[in-house]
């Protein structure tokens, strides 16, 4: 699945609460208005259809919207659309593809010619919107198992005897929490995953967690097999392993990906026998980006 979607999920479980599958009450659907050539008005879809109009908040919780002056919703749809007057932030299509030289823009555009509009800090996290309502569908994705008898068992029976768990990380730049809004220092000052899945798994089981990361923003796998002996040194009960996004646009081959997993995993397991390792899978990048390789994610996640 998207890595967006399973660091969502690794959160939400360790965090105890009802994983999007088995609840139909949203909280925190995020949306991000466009408006459309020719269009008069800017528009977002909702994960699921609401049973009732949904409340929509900016990304800080700051300020809560209202329906009628803000953004209109028709019963039966997932469609939000902003009225003329609407408060809530936008941007036109026109505004995503700026001219090269124009502010906040980046030279990633796949066609060669506008720029990307870009920005690291709270400038997305500021228009940004989130929705809250009780959805009228049932979950339709993937609905992942916990992980069966005979893997995760060391660091499960530490969780259950409420011992101490070191929990090192080791990614690239989304591991290290960039662009999280603790990180931008805007509300609601939430970390990066690394620290969600430690405070998550504090609050479940009770245990102590100590978290090391050890991400670093632009790294590959090959820069993650080189730091092995940093991450046995820190002797972790947990290993979250987590690269792609830069292999693929280094169009890295799969069998190549995998096999450097593969020798991080067996390395750490050979210096450090007693821990237990999770590999994430890498998200999936824009598409409109030229370094994207859409083709490249489901393969590393194979």
């Amino acid at each position: 699945m998207p890595r967006t979607l399973a660091l969502f999920l690794l959160a939400t479980l360790a965090a105890h609460a009802a994983p999007v599958w088995n609840t139909r009450e949203i909280e925190g659907d995020s949306l991000f208005f466009v408006r459309a050539e020719n269009a008069a008005t800017a528009k977002d879809t909702l994960l699921f259809i609401p049973e009732h109009a949904p409340v929509l908040q900016s990304a800080s919780r700051e300020i809560t919207y209202e329906l009628g002056r803000d953004f209109t919703w028709a019963a039966g749809s997932r469609d939000i659309v902003l009225t003329k007057d609407s408060r809530i932030p936008f941007k036109t299509v026109a505004e995503l593809h700026p001219a090269p030289g124009s502010p906040n823009s980046y030279d990633g555009f796949r066609d060669g010619k506008a720029h990307m509009l870009y920005a690291q800090g709270r400038f997305f996290h500021d228009l940004q919107s989130v929705a809250a309502y009780t959805a009228a569908e049932n979950w339709t994705g993937p609905k992942p198992a916990p992980a069966p008898a005979g893997q995760l068992d060391r660091v499960r029976a530490r969780l259950a005897a409420h011992e101490p768990v070191k929990l090192v990380v080791l990614g690239d730049s989304i591991s290290t929490g960039a662009n999280a809004s603790l990180t931008g220092e805007v509300a609601p000052h939430q970390p990066g995953y690394p620290e969600l899945v430690a405070q998550g798994l504090e609050k479940r089981f009770g245990s102590k967690v100590e978290l090391k990361n050890l991400s670093k923003g632009g790294m590959d796998a090959n820069w993650g097999l080189k730091q092995c002996a940093d991450v046995a040194a820190e002797a972790p009960d947990l290993f979250l392993c987590a690269f792609g996004m830069n292999d693929a646009s280094g169009h890295i081959p799969p069998e190549k990906f995998a096999d450097t997993i593969r020798q991080i995993v067996a390395q750490l397991h050979a210096a450090h026998p007693g821990c237990d390792a999770i590999v994430i899978s890498p998200m999936s990048a824009n598409p409109e980006w030229k370094h994207a390789a859409p083709e490249m994610y489901p393969a590393y996640a194979a």
